[in-house]
């Protein structure tokens, strides 16, 4: 019998670009790796799975591997234009071709034998030690698929709306007139909360923009609602995107250390952990947005159209950083990612192989509060995780703290190897400028010229004075 009736606060932290074998391949009683798994890129010796991944790309100019949606054709079928074609050999042949395309591009040369291994290596457990206990304490999904074979924002859009509306590539700049899962909540008298960092893709939804009170900081609102006992029904937590001269990129995206993403987990479990009324009615999702290009041996399933909308748009007129737009009927899910449900009312250790999804999160969530109207066909098709909720009584066992990996002192903020002043990827470049086109109501003077910031604390602070300010320009102008 599920016991989700007792769950009254749902959390969802996305993090970014981690493929389930990269997290958990060598873990234990999961669907994941023997070790004896190889592939093969052209013109190099075979490369085998290994458990020694390092925590950031330790190779210069390089960033993480491939994944707009012609890239996980390579990856998945040997061929950009995508099926029916299925590579020969290993699965871990297309990897391996689109990460040394991706590194001879970044790079300007090709890379060594060991720098090509690098994208098959994986964690060894406990290599991350605060997603490995809610691991070993709690559920461990290990046939979650994210949404869409492709890069970041059309993952994200569904995880909020359960459809991108037909964009397969980014669209950052756009404000989308999606009905989402923060709406249909408010109709039905339920309360819902966005924690972030520096960006927040979810202000990008028009319909929300009314609703200015419910985008907060994470820090320190998210720990102040947590301890007072006024966590929303439903939060959804974005991690930090760009690095301040205190503190690193949190998201997990390659090439940016994990390990301050591992920290984040353990400060949200932490903050929910440390109110005991709190968190014996919660519920925390933790998962990732896609895999980024990082190999997964379980092919992706078929999955519904959501709205009958494929890629690209007629109206589309974007463009990629692979050029051209993707072709692409939604039909099929992007690849398995590391997704942890966390509760008192979850059993110790179980491992969850029941196939979910993003949109898993928004059907769950949808019937547990009583909502009828759906978002998508993808998400009215998406299985639960109620029956995840099995326990008859809330867990006393569950740890009061989660363990926390070392990380390096950062260095001095005038210093150049302080992250603070390190260039931006392409992915904060997209975040940036996104910002600005989202923002331009509120700022007028953009008229005349907008200035750029071109490091990563610039950016970060540039984009939460930006959003500050536009947030103020929502409560005075709710309807704008």
């Amino acid at each position: 019998m599920t016991r989700i009736g007792e769950i009254e606060h749902f959390i969802v932290l996305m993090l970014e670009n981690r493929s389930f074998d990269h997290m958990f391949g060598f873990r234990p009683g999961v669907e994941g790796l023997t070790g004896n798994e190889t592939g093969q890129a052209p013109g190099f010796a075979p490369v085998q799975v290994s458990a020694d991944a390092p925590f950031e790309l330790p190779t210069k100019r390089a960033g993480g591997p491939l994944h707009n949606v012609v890239d996980v054709n390579l990856q998945l079928f040997g061929e950009m234009s995508g099926p029916p074609g299925v590579p020969q050999g290993s699965y871990a042949d297309g990897f391996l071709k689109s990460y040394l395309g991706g590194f001879t591009h970044d790079v300007g040369r090709p890379p060594t034998q060991a720098e090509l291994a690098w994208v098959m290596q994986s964690f060894a457990p406990g290599a991350l030690p605060a997603i490995t206990a809610l691991a070993d304490n709690f559920v461990l999904c290990d046939h979650w698929f994210c949404e869409v074979p492709g890069p970041t924002h059309p993952n994200r859009l569904y995880v909020h709306a359960g459809t991108s509306a037909g964009y397969a590539h980014n669209v950052f700049k756009l404000s989308l007139n999606l009905l989402t899962i923060y709406e249909l909540l408010q109709l039905n008298g339920q309360s819902w909360a966005t924690y972030a960092f520096d960006d927040n893709e979810v202000l990008k939804f028009s319909r929300l923009q009314k609703y200015a009170d419910s985008f907060r900081h994470f820090d320190p609102q998210f720990l102040e609602d947590c301890d007072s006992g006024k966590l929303p029904n439903y939060s959804f937590i974005v991690p930090r995107f760009n690095s301040s001269y205190r503190h690193p990129p949190n998201s997990q995206h390659a090439p940016h250390d994990v390990r301050y993403g591992d920290l984040l987990i353990a400060e949200v479990y932490d903050a929910l952990r440390g109110n005991q009324a709190l968190w014996e009615k919660c519920a925390l999702i933790v998962t990732y947005d896609e895999h980024g290009g990082f190999p997964d041996h379980v092919r992706p399933p078929a999955a519904p159209n959501p709205d009958g909308i494929s890629s690209p748009r007629p109206d589309d007129h974007g463009h990629t950083a692979a050029g051209a737009l993707p072709v692409f009927d939604f039909d099929r899910l992007g690849l398995r990612v590391p997704t942890l449900i966390v509760s008192p009312w979850v059993a110790r250790g179980r491992v969850l192989d029941t196939e979910l999804r993003h949109t898993s999160i928004l059907r769950t969530v949808r019937e547990r509060f009583g909502v009828t109207r759906t978002l998508s066909k993808r998400e009215e098709t998406a299985a639960t995780f109620e029956a995840a909720f099995d326990q008859g009584v809330a867990r006393a066992d569950c740890p009061q703290t989660l363990p926390r990996v070392a990380v390096p002192q950062a260095p001095p903020a005038d210093s150049p190897s302080n992250p603070g002043n390190a260039g931006l990827d392409e992915l904060q470049m997209e975040l940036r400028d996104g910002v600005v086109a989202r923002t331009r109501p509120s700022h007028p003077e953009d008229e005349d010229s907008v200035w750029l910031p071109k490091t990563q604390a610039e950016t970060h602070e540039f984009i939460r004075q930006r959003l500050a300010r536009h947030r103020e320009y929502l409560r005075q102008h709710p309807y704008a």
